[in-house]
């Protein structure tokens, strides 16, 4: 059987990289939640039209953007024996602890709490269309529900919500939004350069330095192909 995977991430940059550090050892779920809940919501300002009366009845709405969605989902911990496992022999304080350090713990080095992505039967939780992207855990409690007569538990349950997070790189390439004040995400072709690319989206082929700087260039003058560049929007 499959079961639910969490892999921790550190990300530099704006997506630029990505690494699991727990990629050989994640935590995974003894038994797949009974439920997941996702909430996605959609933000709307109302529209400023100097037509408008007190009459109207409903005022227009004009999209103002995606909030990141939520995911709640519950993980029943057993120390009991009764559910096997590929932790083997992992107590219940063990496996909360891998909990914690794979979404929660503060990392020194990244000076932040870590990213997350959570497969299930390889499938990401979180997608947008066919785009999968990373989330980072919001809160958590644990119910500790059997303990030994020594005190040390037995079963517990996390209950844990996570926020989606999508990088910039990501957000243009599901958007695909075509003006210059806008990111933009390009795979370069055989024969493009750099300069040539800022006059197509720009229109200013001297834009090309503040570009090669956004994507640490250590060269403009050759830019292998298949390479994605992000174009950042004219300030």
């Amino acid at each position: 059987m499959n079961y639910l995977t969490i892999f921790g991430y550190d990300i530099d940059g704006d997506g630029q990289s990505e690494r699991a550090f727990n990629e050989d050892a994640p935590f995974k779920a003894q038994l797949n939640p009974n439920s997941i809940k996702l909430t996605q919501t959609v933000s709307y300002t109302a529209s400023n039209n100097d037509d408008a009366t007190n009459s109207q009845i409903i005022t227009q709405q004009k999209f103002g953007g995606v909030p990141a969605p939520t995911l709640t989902l519950e993980l029943l911990l057993d120390g009991t024996g009764a559910i096997p496992s590929e932790g083997g022999d992992m107590s219940v304080s063990d496996r909360v602890k891998k909990f914690q350090e794979t979404c929660f713990f503060y990392r020194g080095d990244k000076h932040e709490t870590p990213y997350v992505k959570l497969l299930w039967n390889g499938n990401s939780l979180f997608k947008y269309n066919d785009h999968a992207y990373f989330a980072r855990i919001k809160s958590f409690d644990v119910n500790y529900t059997l303990f030994s007569p020594e005190g040390d538990p037995l079963r517990a349950k996390i209950n844990a919500t996570f926020l989606g997070t999508m990088d910039t790189k990501t957000q243009a390439k599901i958007m695909d939004k075509q003006s210059p004040d806008l990111t933009h995400v390009v795979t370069v072709k055989a024969g493009d350069t750099l300069p040539m690319l800022c006059e197509k989206i720009y229109g200013a082929r001297q834009m090309f330095h503040e570009v090669a700087r956004v994507n640490n260039l250590l060269s403009f003058r050759y830019i292998k192909p298949g390479t994605e560049l992000v174009f950042p929007p004219i300030k």
